[in-house]
């Protein structure tokens, strides 16, 4: 690194909007379980380099930017990359920091994708990506999201991890992927996530929303998801196979479904305010039941959502069972899988593609810092996240 790089990098060691006084009592608070002192001071020096760093986040800058000792850049390797430290109580612990910020509207589901070279980092295969329009060699990261009316920031992860990262001893020891079930299967991650947070919560009052066109899943999530009770809005694709919720009829594809049945009454079909917040769709609905292996999943019936806003690509397709609410309120809940995809885009800006390593660990560790590092920036001010949608219901219990 070039001496003007580094005079550069140290010009930025303040963390932004006067964040300086609350970043120790934060670090404080996510990291205080931590053993070490030493592994305490690695959190912040981490997490102030993920603020204060500009450009690309590389251990190499972020220590110039938080220390002049010639030894910081190995330490902060070793701690990411070596040192045995738990990330779910750090998360537990962001994900309260957060609630006790921000009361949440909901909880989300977000995927990132973090394209890798080579194949020898934990979970890394090679997979389409839409929006790159292209296919990468990429490890796929599940996110849930507290979404709140002024933020949107992460509190847990999974890292997927598909096809023979399942069953190859060799490349899971040399990657230190513990047995499952720590490390679920791709299609397993979304429900894992929203497991933990209802067993860390101990409540089932918020509900949980997932663009389901975007967010890798298996035949068992909905099911999954109706069974824990915590409330759920799902964009699905036309071609999901549910069930009318009356009679003795199989599957059919919600597109083909939602045309032939009658609509649920007083749930509020007609000209409702639309998913983006900002203008408004004509909507049908119908009552249906879930499925899985073909066979009806529960007996609470729930609610298919045909949207049509006039725009290319036909309608979206929701299901949910929040029975009580209207269709718009649903859309309003649905518009907030929008600000999570803005949110995993923004968190690039806090090194969410640096990663330096190649371990299961490591991985976990880094986006527990980015997350802690982005839900400071957004939580104290320091950040301007994009407000919640219009419509949007505060939550179950409204």
């Amino acid at each position: 690194m070039a001496v003007r790089d580094i005079a550069d990098i140290r010009r930025h060691r303040s963390a932004p909007g006067g964040g300086d006084e609350l970043l120790p009592e934060v670090v404080d608070r996510l990291f205080g379980e931590l053993p070490r002192a030493d592994q305490r001071t690695r959190a912040k020096e981490y997490m102030t380099g993920l603020l204060v760093t500009p450009g690309k986040k590389s251990l190499r800058r972020m220590a110039a930017a938080v220390s002049q000792s010639p030894s910081t850049s190995q330490a902060l390797q070793q701690f990411l990359n070596a040192s045995p430290w738990e990330w779910d109580p750090v998360r537990h612990a962001l994900a309260e920091w957060a609630e006790e910020r921000q009361a949440p509207v909901a909880w989300s589901l977000g995927p990132a994708v973090l394209p890798k070279r080579g194949n020898a980092s934990a979970g890394v295969h090679r997979r389409f990506v839409p929006d790159a329009a292209r296919t990468l060699s990429c490890q796929l990261g599940i996110g849930l999201f507290l979404v709140s009316a002024g933020a949107c920031v992460p509190v847990d992860w999974r890292l997927a991890l598909p096809g023979d990262w399942q069953d190859d001893g060799t490349r899971r020891t040399a990657a230190r992927i513990p047995d499952a079930p720590a490390a679920p299967t791709e299609g397993a991650c979304a429900l894992d996530l929203v497991r933990a947070q209802v067993a860390r919560a101990g409540r089932r009052d918020v509900p949980l929303v997932a663009d389901l066109t975007q967010v890798p899943h298996d035949a068992s999530f909905l099911p999954g998801l109706l069974a824990l009770g915590t409330g759920f809005v799902a964009e699905i694709p036309g071609s999901t196979p549910l069930r009318p919720a009356a009679g003795a009829g199989g599957p059919v594809a919600a597109s083909r479904l939602v045309r032939r049945t009658t609509a649920v009454p007083g749930f509020g079909s007609g000209v409702v305010p639309g998913t983006d917040g900002a203008g408004h769709s004509r909507v049908r609905t119908c009552a249906v039941r879930l499925t899985h292996g073909g066979l009806p999943a529960a007996r609470r019936p729930c609610v298919l959502i045909a949207e049509e806003t006039g725009e290319p690509g036909g309608p979206r397709y929701f299901v949910t069972d929040l029975a009580r609410h209207r269709a718009g309120e649903i859309l309003g809940l649905a518009g907030t899988a929008r600000r999570t995809r803005h949110a995993v885009r923004d968190m690039g800006r806090y090194g969410l593609l640096d990663f330096e390593g190649r371990s299961y660990p490591g991985w976990h560790h880094h986006m527990t810092l980015v997350s802690a590092a982005y839900a400071f920036a957004c939580l104290t001010g320091t950040e301007h996240p994009t407000a919640v949608p219009a419509g949007t219901s505060p939550s179950r219990a409204a």
